[in-house]
């Protein structure tokens, strides 16, 4: 209420300025500048940041806001001073949104929570606990499109961040907590980890913990585990084992890859044998030969849908079974 009184106390002084005091009104038609320049009182500050966020200038309000809260003589307003500066950054949400820049607008929020947490007799507003009922809501989208982002090292630090963001999220269904508003696990884990490099996905989770988890069907925390992580996802993970470990010369990736290859064939029942066979093949303990084998197989198995999974290609009987290893 103090914002509003003056807030109105400002508007009233400034039109009777303008009206009768020409040093402050200067003149538009004949192109001449004021002379004096208004000075307010601290205690009208509030609802001068008030009028600048509604006419948009929500720069100017956390530029002046952000001065202000550091100076003694703004301590009787600081409440007011940083809701002022927190409406602006709602104000600047509203217009992210309203372009579908969604991680724009939930990093405003982000800040307005901020602005609002920093004073505990803040903590129970109304606005609090909406912006933070937005951001739970906002999260995993705008995840996914921080995912997005071309890897630039202007980018770096709020790639860094989805990420940190997209293991919390993982971590929270993976923990059946309410506060979770990923809707479609699979949707939703399948288009991050095609946003993510294999080193990314590699490193996001504990992956061989959560195989072994997996292999208990009974236990709640792999019946859990199936509604958030499903069987085509793990086996991104698993590829992206295998990928990175032979592309750095990782042996404790392969190692890694093969562990989650046998969980996953004793939960899902999945035939994984090529896959199994190809690690143990990049590790040294299997032959050529045996590989072949097992493609050779893949290729007469009418019911495997003749796709080869480490490839992405069709094994046609035009390409032969060494040549698919080599691919």
């Amino acid at each position: 209420m103090d914002a509003v009184a003056s807030r109105q106390g400002l508007l009233m002084d400034v039109r009777d300025k303008l009206l009768f005091e020409p040093e402050y009104a200067g003149n538009i038609k004949e192109k001449i500048p004021p002379k004096s320049s208004l000075r307010i009182p601290w205690a009208w500050l509030p609802g001068a940041l008030c009028l600048l966020q509604e006419v948009g200038e929500v720069k100017l309000v956390q530029d002046i806001g952000r001065v202000a809260v550091q100076h003694l003589d703004a301590k009787p307003y600081v409440h007011d001073l940083l809701l002022s500066m927190a409406l602006a950054e709602c104000g600047t949400a509203k217009i992210g949104f309203e372009k579908n820049k969604v991680s724009q607008g939930f990093e405003a929020l982000a800040r307005a929570q901020s602005l609002l947490r920093s004073k505990t007799s803040l903590g129970k507003i109304a606005l609090l606990s909406q912006i933070e009922e937005s951001l739970e809501e906002l999260a995993p989208a705008c995840t996914l499109e921080l995912l997005g982002m071309p890897h630039s090292p202007e980018n770096a630090e709020r790639k860094r961040g989805a990420i940190a963001a997209l293991r919390e999220l993982v971590r929270q269904g993976l923990g059946v907590e309410t506060s979770c508003r990923v809707q479609d696990w699979p949707c939703f884990l399948s288009q991050a980890f095609n946003r993510l490099m294999a080193s990314e996905i590699v490193d996001l989770l504990p992956w061989d913990d959560l195989a072994i988890t997996r292999k208990n069907k009974k236990s709640l925390e792999s019946q859990n585990q199936r509604v958030v992580i499903d069987f085509n996802c793990f086996y991104m993970v698993l590829i992206a084992h295998i990928a990175l470990g032979f592309s750095s010369k990782q042996k404790e990736l392969i190692d890694k890859a093969k562990t989650l290859c046998e969980c996953l064939i004793a939960s899902e029942g999945t035939d994984l044998k090529l896959e199994e066979t190809f690690c143990l093949f990049l590790l040294g303990r299997g032959n050529e030969a045996m590989v072949v084998e097992k493609l050779k197989k893949l290729e007469l198995n009418s019911n495997s849908a003749a796709q080869n999974p480490i490839s992405g290609k069709e094994v046609k009987h035009t390409c032969g079974a060494n040549q698919t290893l080599e691919m």
